[in-house]
């Protein structure tokens, strides 16, 4: 008796996965989709306000290392360093 609801459980899961293994590609499959499409559709105008919005990062980041320098919290050759990572 055991056997026979073992079996049934087994091949209701098979059942299960081969049911469901088509939709589940095919999600995979549009989500591809649209990761292209949306790498397409960029244009330079939010290329040009992403580099902005970096610039002001970087600046507020130079700015705070600036300050610790001045604080005497980093010296001259630690700022520089820091600097130089941030800008290359």
């Amino acid at each position: 008796m055991t056997y026979i609801v073992i079996g049934i459980c087994i091949f209701l899961l098979i059942a299960v996965i081969y049911i469901s293994a088509k939709p589940i590609s095919m999600g995979i499959e549009a989500r591809r989709g649209l990761n292209e499409i949306n790498k397409d559709n960029i244009s330079s105008e939010d290329n040009n306000s992403i580099l902005e919005e970096d610039k002001d990062s970087l600046s507020e980041e130079i700015t705070k290392l600036d300050k610790l320098r001045s604080e005497g919290l980093l010296t001259k050759e630690e700022f520089e360093k820091a600097k130089k990572k941030l800008l290359g």
